[in-house]
Parts: structure tokens; sequence; C-alpha cells
């Protein structure tokens, strides 16, 4: 049974089923009580890295925990959820209860459009979703409507474009393995309770740093994530596998506390503060040693 809504994220849960459930939640009632429809759940991915790690073959995922109660985040999750939810799939779901969502976006095909799904924690409570035909597949019953994908049986639920929903379905029932590389990444991430976070994979984390006076990419892996620490104030783990001779250095007034770990090319930052605005807009220190090739001129003789 998934975990109930703390009271005080209760906003941003009506917000939430405002936008996607065309209607009042479905409520199930017994002797005056209230009772989550539940369903069975054949997969389970079992925890945020375990799910990072099938994500593997994304360009970029976001992720935004619905339980916190701290203000700040529940507005960072707030505005991130707003650029999201216009998106013509939600007028097919119905919720009866949620924990918390992954969005992830996978690289442009041959034909010209982004595959993308989103992954709702939702435990065993039942999700409802309008479709047209439903099918088995390796396991998982997927309800089909209008080109996207949903599976009924999973958990995270999957719901997005059908090439990215099976693609999730071939990892999750063990039929494709996720990029051992980038796992091995995601596995080094403190574990902590993240309550926001972006991961960004290939060209992405490329995109996502700038240098002068260097060819080629310069990372492949980028993550940055948040939790409210349960003893007051933030914490913030960034972390990027560099693929140049580039690297994160201890620094000074970053933030209240500021450490860097580094495992060969993967390095980590640890940040804490109270400021909610300064451990957001804290970035590590980096450096870079960049040889350049001398260039000899002609020599005249005499």
């Amino acid at each position: 049974m998934a975990k109930p809504l703390e009271k005080k994220s209760a906003k941003i849960l009506a917000f939430i089923l405002a936008l996607i459930m065309l209607g009042s939640v479905l409520v199930y009632a017994l002797k005056g009580t209230y009772t989550t429809p539940t369903r069975e759940v054949a997969y389970d991915t079992g925890g945020f890295k375990e799910t990072l790690k099938l994500l593997t073959g994304a360009l970029q995922v976001y992720y935004l925990n619905f339980n916190t109660t701290d203000q700040n985040m529940v507005n960072l999750i707030d505005a991130y959820w707003r650029s999201l939810a216009t998106d013509p799939l939600f007028a097919y779901l119905r919720f009866t209860s949620l924990s918390s969502m992954y969005y992830v976006l996978y690289p442009q095909t041959a034909l010209g459009y982004s595959p993308y799904m989103y992954l709702f924690d939702v435990g065993s409570s039942k999700v409802f979703f309008s479709y047209d035909t439903k099918q088995e597949y390796n396991g998982v019953t997927i309800k089909v409507k209008r080109g996207y994908g949903f599976t009924e049986n999973t958990n995270p639920v999957a719901v997005g474009t059908l090439d990215a929903v099976m693609n999730y379905i071939d990892l999750i029932s063990g039929e494709r393995k996720e990029n051992s590389s980038y796992a091995q990444y995601i596995d080094r991430l403190p574990d902590m309770q993240y309550d926001f976070a972006i991961v960004l994979f290939g060209e992405a984390a490329n995109q996502s740093i700038r240098m002068n006076g260097t060819g080629g990419m310069v990372a492949d892996f980028y993550f940055e994530g948040i939790v409210v620490n349960s003893s007051g104030g933030y914490d913030k783990v960034v972390a990027i596998n560099f693929l140049q001779n580039v690297f994160f250095v201890e620094a000074e007034n970053v933030t209240q506390y500021y450490n860097v770990t580094r495992y060969d090319t993967l390095n980590i930052a640890f940040m804490h503060d109270t400021n909610f605005t300064k451990i957001l807009t804290a970035k590590p220190e980096m450096r870079a040693v960049i040889i350049q090739p001398v260039e000899t001129g002609n020599e005249s003789r005499g």
C-alpha cells in the first residue's frame, strides 16, 4: 500500500489532481471510511537508484517527490510540475494515490521526434487509464490510447509514447540491460531520500558544461539532487563524470558545508546550507588542465 500524502503537501496534490483527473478523485467508501483501490504489481523497480539505472538510455530525467512538506521544496516541485502538466495524455489518467514521479526524455529518433514517458510511484494503489486496446508483453499488461502506452501492473507505472513504455518494460522485466557505465555512476551517488533531482546523460550532460580552449565531449553524466535535511536546512549533491582533465576542487564560501569526493573520472560534491536560495544555485568549484600543442615556427638559416 502506498503511503498517504502528508497534509502539508495537500496543496500540490490538489493541483495535480485538478489537472489530470478531469473531475473529482475516485473515492471508494465502505461504512463511511476511505479505502484506496489496489492492484497487482508484477514488477517493482525497488527504489530511486534502481529506477534511475533503468533509465540510462534517456537523454534527461527529472524527479519530483510529492510527499515533501517543506514549503520551499513544494514551490520548486510545483513550478516544474506546471511545465509538464499540460501534456494531453493526462486526460486519460486518474489516480487514487501518488507519491512521486520521474519525467524521462529520450534522444530524438530517425523519424524526428523524441520518445518520452512519466513514471509514477503509486505503490500498489490503483491507477485508471482510459484505453482503446490492451495487450500482454513480457509479463506486463499494456493499455494503449492514441499512441500512448500505460503499464497496468508495474511500479512505478509508466505512461508515455508507446516506444518509450515498451523500452521500460524490456528493462524492468530483464529482457534488456541498462548502460553499465552510467549504472556505476548512479551506484556511487550518496544514499539519500532525494526530493528533487535532475539527471542528464550523454550529449545533454556535455551541453551542461561550458569550457573554452578544448574540443570534444567534456562530460557524459550529470546529476543534481536536493534533499530536505531532517536536522534542518538542505543538502545538495552534484555529480559529473568528466571525459577530459577536469575535476572538482575544495573551496570556501560555496555553502556552509562543502565536500568533494572523486572516483576516477566521476566527481561528487556534497553541499549543505540553511539558505534555500543559496543551495538551489550552488555549483561545485571546478578546475581544468588543458595541454595545448606547441607550435614551432620555421627557422631561417644564414
